[in-house]
């Protein structure tokens, strides 16, 4: 489940885009934190190696978290959003949201593929089309993660998210049925069995010749 990481944070100036980047040569990263019961935006800094740890290496959600500001009771805070440079591809800004433990909340969560499709055993191959999906339960009923079993799948067939069973009290946020996993013929395959539909539509055509030209 998630909050299984706490992150520390500390009162920081609200200043200039130098000073942001000030403190990012120092191994900080610039967040925001707002959200349920409170009155204003605070402006925070917390060690970027320990966001990075929590959001990569976590073993709970990744973007549930207990936010601890110095001098003051951790909080339980979902990661609204946040900002990567394009170059170095770092996190260098964060938007932490306060949320409400009794409270439903909509996150991403990622899925992730279990078992060997039938149509794999047959020469097929397997594609995963969705990684995440987008959830809505109570922050205590978020999983790590949403496991699929894809063994039913036979060869041309796709698994879509309708398809997945979801633990109790968790709904998918979105209505559209997108295609999770689908199990592909390879070029090979795939020629072959056009090649094998071609042939037996030219069978059919010319079993149907014949019994035409015997009603003449």
């Amino acid at each position: 489940m998630g909050f299984n990481s706490t992150l520390n944070a500390k009162p920081r100036e609200v200043s200039s885009s130098n000073y942001a980047n000030r403190l990012r040569a120092q191994g900080l990263l610039p967040i925001i934190f707002y959200g349920h019961d409170l009155t204003e935006t605070k402006s925070l800094s917390l060690e970027y190696a320990q966001f990075k740890s929590a959001f990569l290496n976590t073993e709970g959600n990744r973007f549930l978290y207990n936010l601890a500001i110095e001098g003051q009771s951790p909080a339980p805070v979902l990661l609204k959003d946040y900002q990567v440079d394009p170059i170095s591809r770092k996190v260098i800004h964060a938007d932490f949201v306060k949320i409400d433990p009794a409270k439903p909340v909509t996150v991403k969560v990622p899925v992730v593929l279990k078992g060997r499709a039938q149509g794999v055993e047959k020469g097929g191959q397997i594609q995963q089309s969705e990684r995440e999906v987008t959830v809505t339960a109570l922050p205590s009923a978020i999983p790590d993660q949403l496991i699929v079993d894809i063994t039913p799948l036979g060869l041309g067939q796709t698994m879509h998210l309708s398809e997945i069973k979801l633990p109790d009290g968790l709904s998918l946020a979105k209505t559209v049925d997108l295609p999770v996993a689908v199990v592909t013929l390879p070029k090979g395959m795939k020629a072959e069995a056009e090649a094998e539909a071609g042939a037996g539509a030219g069978d059919k055509k010319a079993a149907d010749k014949k019994a035409n030209d015997k009603k003449k």
